[in-house]
Parts: C-alpha cells; structure tokens; sequence
C-alpha cells in the first residue's frame, strides 16, 4: 500500500530507485544514461520545491522498507503527473509495478484526477509498451532530454528525448 513518505525515507527510496532505474533488470535504463537516478538530496530538493506533489512509498504491511515509489503532482484541470516510478526490481515478475501503477492511478482518482500524464525515453521501447497494455497511448508530444542538468545521471547518447503517455481514468468504478 502507499504511504506517504517522510525525510527518513528518502535513503531507501533513492537506492531503490537507483537499483531499479540503473541495475541489471528491464526496466533499467543504465545503457543510456550513467550515474545515479536520483539522491537523497535530489528528492528532499522536490518535495520542498513543489509541495502540491506527493512522494509516496509503497510498503507491505508492517514492514516500512520502500518496496516502491511513485511521485505524482496536480498539474491542472484533472490533470496529474506520475513520475519517479519504480518498484523493488527482485520484486516486479511477481505483479508489484502492476499493482502499484493501478493503485497510483487510484489515488490521483480519489482526489479528483482524471488523466496521468508521465514521460518515458523514447529508446525505452519495451517499457513504453509496458505502460501502453495498461491504457497509457502516446500523445505525440516529445520533451527534451535535460542534458545541461545531471540530476538524472549523465546520458551516454546525444538523442535522448521522452515521450509522453497519458491515460484518461474511469471516473466512474461502478
């Protein structure tokens, strides 16, 4: 289940991100982009940075080890980004991604959301494929890739972009 998380957390979030998006699984992006995904420091910066978002872990019950993260953040007119997404990479052949995406998607409904929006590298075809077999579809925009700040690590190519997905949520569960 998602908690919210809170200043002692953020170690064990960010070597579960790093593990997540730079290890050895399919979901790392490690061929593209070197260093770390993100610091301590880094996340404790965002979440004083932009306060309308939540940086939620995702915990089994009575065990307070992040297994998981999500950020997600209002971005207007029923609108959220979901970002910093990853889950315990020994963890994801058993369901825990799936689990936790429909259970982000949940929270962002139950405060009123009604689409998530989030961006994917556009070489990271199987993810972007992942995400598209739970509703998301490419809205044809692509962002730029941040090269003249490295608090996503340092890229490896030179034709980095994302791509953004964003799924529009059933408001109505019955």
């Amino acid at each position: 289940m998602y908690e919210n998380a809170v200043d002692a957390d953020l170690a064990a979030i960010a070597a579960l991100m790093n593990r997540a998006y730079r290890g050895t699984g399919w979901t790392s992006e490690g061929d593209l982009i070197a260093g770390d995904r993100t610091t301590a420091a880094f996340l404790r910066e965002e979440m004083v940075e932009r306060p309308e978002g939540q940086l939620l872990k995702w915990v089994a019950p009575g065990d307070a080890t992040p297994l998981g993260c999500v950020w997600l953040e209002p971005t207007g007119d029923g609108g959220w980004y979901l970002g910093s997404f990853a889950a315990d990479p020994d963890r994801q052949q058993a369901g825990l991604g799936r689990t936790m995406l429909a259970a982000a998607e949940q929270w962002v409904r139950a405060r009123g959301g009604t689409r998530v929006r989030m961006t994917v590298i556009h070489l990271r075809a199987e993810l972007i494929a992942w995400y598209e077999r739970r509703g998301y579809r490419r809205t044809g925009a692509i962002e730029p890739f941040p090269y003249d700040n490295h608090r996503l690590g340092t890229p490896r190519r030179d034709d980095l972009a994302f791509v953004v997905l964003e799924k529009a949520l059933a408001t109505d569960m019955h």
